[in-house]
C-alpha cells in the first residue's frame, strides 16, 4: 500500500471515529447518488469531444460534413432546418401516440403543446388539458 493510500486510510478511520455528524440512511444514499451522477457526467465529458463534434464521428468525417454544409446556399440550409424541424415534430407526435393510444388528435396536439411550451403557457394558449389519456 502506498504512503498516500495509508495516509488517506488513517484519516478516514480517525474521521469515522471522531466525527459527530450523523446521517440518516436516506441522506447518505442521496449523497452517494449525487457523487455517482457527478462521476458519470465527468466520464461523459471525457468521452465527448469539444466544439460540438459527436464522440462517434471521426475528425475526417466531421471535416467532410462541414465542407458540404459550407457549400449550401442559405436558402438550402434553411430548407434543411425546416425539414429537420418537421421530422422532430412528427417524432414527437408519434411518441405521444404510442404512449397514449386512446387519445384523440386534439388531445395529442395539446399534449405536444405542453411539451413544447410548458404547462402554464400551453394552458393559456389552448385551455386546460383535462383528459390525461
Amino acid at each position: 500500500m502506498s504512503v498516500f493510500k495509508k495516509y488517506l486510510s488513517e484519516i478516514g478511520r480517525r474521521g469515522g471515529i471522531r466525527s459527530r455528524r450523523v446521517l440518516a440512511p436516506e441522506t447518505a444514499r442521496r449523497m452517494v447518488e449525487i457523487r455517482e451522477a457527478r462521476r458519470c457526467a465527468r466520464r461523459a465529458q471525457l468521452v465527448s469531444r469539444v466544439d460540438g463534434i459527436p464522440a462517434d464521428t471521426s475528425a475526417a468525417a466531421q471535416a467532410i460534413q462541414d465542407a458540404l454544409q459550407r457549400r449550401f446556399a442559405p436558402a438550402d440550409k434553411l430548407a434543411q432546418v425546416a425539414r429537420l424541424s418537421r421530422m422532430v415534430n412528427q417524432l414527437s407526435l408519434e411518441g405521444l401516440r404510442q404512449r397514449h393510444p386512446l387519445a384523440d388528435g386534439e388531445t395529442i396536439r395539446r399534449m405536444q403543446a405542453e411539451l413544447r411550451l410548458g404547462h402554464r403557457l400551453a394552458a393559456q394558449a389552448f385551455g386546460r388539458l383535462t383528459d390525461n389519456a
